[in-house]
């Protein structure tokens, strides 16, 4: 099911990602967007001492996601269809969608097989819903963990808690939405029938890749990001970008400023929202072929310090539902 069309102009086109300048992209006419924050030294020195005294990236959204284990899937939206929200009508709000993951096998252990997320304008705007009524409303009325009661209690469709994660949003690529595909709300949520027995339709595809960065290299990881081009708002199916950043606190798992830990959380994620799977193979047939043209094919491995890296990055991968959406863009 696809409920976006591209308007005519793009919210922000300034977005790395690892791809290589093109005259032409699939037979497109390449433009070259070459994102520059204000006062950022791009830094290709692997040493964390002299990247620390590069400029952070400003955060231009505010992303927050709630991770869940779930063991019913159709009760589970269900629940969510019928959820009480005005969320599409307060300020700041860019975009929602659940996200059911669809990258891992049948018997396949994970720690969560979908998450919600929610784009802010900032993060003053996330504060000022999550200390609000709206949110009372939305979560069972009560405290932050009064949606999971309610969910647990009433349909068993969590395997324990929740699990939040907060996000500053750099260099966004974030594509306007003609007025009449915007999916209809009522109220500021939408309006989509359930029956806890099947899965509701899935309306776009979320791409993920997640990055544990060494302590004292995240300044220079997001500068790499920075200096690169991109062509995504070119290609077909193409709605928002953001290299996310997590925001937690100094010294907790997770968090940038401890750096992350074996044990701990990823503390850098790439987050980018398609029409469908397919706009998404696209993208990635596209970027393949662009290597292999410029002879970077073969296998080769990424070029960088690997002390920057605790791990390989990790990609996950989404079914998009219930996506509420603004004329703007993510």
């Amino acid at each position: 099911m696809h409920i976006f069309q591209t308007a005519p102009t793009i919210c922000q086109a300034s977005n790395p990602l690892n791809l290589r300048s093109q005259n032409k992209v699939q037979g497109v006419q390449r433009r070259s967007h070459r994102f520059c924050p204000r006062s950022v030294q791009t830094d290709t020195d692997a040493s964390p001492s002299k990247s620390s005294t590069a400029v952070q990236l400003p955060a231009d959204r505010y992303i927050a996601t709630n991770r869940f284990k779930v063991k019913n899937a159709p009760a589970f939206e269900k629940r969510w269809c019928e959820r009480k929200s005005r969320l599409a009508e307060l300020d700041g709000f860019r975009f929602f969608t659940l996200m059911r993951r669809v990258d891992t096998k049948d018997e396949e252990e994970v720690d969560f097989n979908y998450v919600s997320c929610t784009v802010w304008e900032d993060k003053e705007n996330f504060t000022a819903w999550r200390t609000g009524e709206a949110f009372k409303e939305a979560h069972g009325g009560g405290t932050l963990w009064g949606f999971v009661d309610m969910l647990i209690s009433s349909s068993q469709t969590l395997e324990g808690p929740p699990k939040p994660a907060f996000y500053d949003g750099l260099i966004p690529i974030s594509m306007e939405t003609n007025s009449e595909s915007i999916p209809e709300t009522v109220g500021g949520w939408r309006k989509v029938e359930a029956d806890g027995k099947t899965l509701i339709p899935a309306e776009c595809y979320v791409a993920t890749n997640r990055f544990k960065i060494a302590e004292g290299f995240g300044t220079q990881f997001e500068q790499r990001f920075a200096s690169r081009d991109s062509i995504l708002e070119e290609l077909p199916g193409f709605r928002f970008f953001s290299l996310l950043r997590r925001d937690a606190p100094q010294g907790s798992k997770g968090g940038l400023h401890s750096g992350a830990s074996d044990e701990g959380d990823f503390n850098y994620m790439t987050l980018t929202v398609w029409e469908d799977k397919a706009a998404f193979d696209n993208w990635r047939d596209t970027v393949k072929r662009a290597k292999e043209s410029e002879g970077e094919g073969g296998g080769k491995k990424p070029v960088g310090p690997p002390q920057m890296f605790l791990e390989p990055p990790t990609p996950a991968f989404y079914e998009g539902k219930l996506v509420l959406a603004t004329e703007q863009g993510a």
